[in-house]
């Protein structure tokens, strides 16, 4: 199933994924599929976007995850405990358990059982949990060997959970390369090889040979283009080939095809601008660049394609040509924080900040909006 730099982090403590969802996002699992029957939905043109129900809450930095059943699981918020659920059938929001650790700029996965696990976050935390759609509970689970937030998590062909980066307090400039592992057997963390460059807000994306693909992100040298892989198998990471553009807080959406679609990014160059990582060659390539700049998150299509929105627009990328599509304006310019592809292949993309002057500087003010993009 993003996002979240820092600087809006503080703002609004407000800055999902967010994971970016389509990957760093991937992690969310905005792809997968329900066994659940699909009902009606709101019926809506192709290509458009809708509004649908509010959240009950405002939030900022969220994730948003899949259930087994069809519905979604949006958890975060600065400050915020309560989590809610989207029901798609009805178009409305039902109430979440309630999280034992207020939660935001923090990773989700679900698990291959369908529970949740959410990890990390805002409030300097290294603790973790586990939400079971069957009771509509979180359980508390072991914790990280250190507090991080602005970092990813990518469930591995094995069930276990790899969490990458971040930034920690524990760290030196802040930004990590510390990776663990979490066993949802054991409920236990173990260390795992550590990144060659520490960074935070970066991507990371499952790739079809069970390696996991780092990208970009933030360090105290700035921007990265660095990139590199992750070998469940023996534990260590290998450089591979740097990306075209430095980039944070990009999206990154494995394709049909096996390549890696990153898009944008906080790099003032990258905003627009989209590469593929092809995992045959280990090298970058550029694509056609976005019509629009999109901090918002990806979801893959059932077609294929990807969308990316935010800031009142969307693009919708298409593999077999390499180029971008807008979609048209958004029902609510900063309803763009999280995505969830729902089962009937309309997305979900909800919560974010809407910016506002905070005295001296501007800052971020949460929002409840909701909508859904018809493809």
């Amino acid at each position: 199933m993003s996002m979240r730099s820092v600087a809006s982090a503080s703002c609004a403590l407000l800055t999902l994924a967010v994971p970016a969802l389509a990957s760093g996002s991937s992690s969310v699992q905005v792809g997968a599929r329900s066994a659940t029957p699909e009902r009606a939905f709101l019926s809506t043109a192709a290509g458009s976007w809708t509004a649908t129900a509010s959240m009950s809450v405002a939030r900022g930095p969220l994730t948003a995850t899949l259930l087994g059943n069809g519905r979604v699981l949006v958890v975060g918020g600065a400050q915020e405990s309560t989590t809610e659920l989207y029901d798609p059938p009805t178009g409305t929001w039902i109430p979440g358990g309630t999280l034992n650790v207020p939660r935001w700029l923090h990773a989700a996965v679900r698990l291959g059982d369908g529970r949740v696990l959410v990890a990390g976050g805002g409030a300097y935390t290294p603790t973790a949990e586990l939400y079971d759609p069957a009771t509509n509970r979180w359980t508390p689970t072991g914790s990280m060997s250190v507090d991080r937030y602005d970092f990813t998590a990518t469930l591995l062909r094995d069930g276990r959970v790899l969490v990458v980066g971040g930034y920690s307090l524990g760290s030196v400039g802040r930004s990590t390369e510390l990776s663990e592992l979490y066993d949802p057997a054991t409920g236990r963390w173990t260390s795992t090889g550590s990144l060659r460059t520490a960074r935070r807000n970066h991507t990371a994306t499952l790739l079809p040979d069970g390696t996991v693909l780092v990208a970009g992100g933030f360090n105290s040298d700035g921007w990265l283009r660095s990139a590199e892989l992750y070998d469940p198998a023996g534990g260590r990471w290998k450089r591979v080939a740097p990306m075209t553009t430095a980039r944070e807080g990009a999206s990154a959406t494995l394709l049909g095809n096996g390549r890696v679609l990153v898009a944008g990014g906080g790099n003032p160059s990258a905003t627009r601008s989209a590469e593929l990582y092809d995992p045959s060659s280990g090298r970058w390539s550029a694509t056609g660049s976005m019509t629009d700049y999109h901090g918002g998150a990806a979801a893959l299509l059932q077609d294929g394609r990807v969308l990316v929105a935010g800031g009142g627009t969307g693009d919708v990328y298409s593999p077999a040509t390499g180029t971008w599509t807008p979609t048209g304006p958004m029902v609510y310019p900063y309803a763009s924080e999280a995505a969830a592809l729902l089962p009937n292949g309309q997305v979900l993309y909800a919560g974010g900040g809407k910016v506002k002057y905070c005295g001296q500087y501007s800052c971020s003010e949460p929002v409840a909006d909701a909508e859904l993009y018809t493809p």
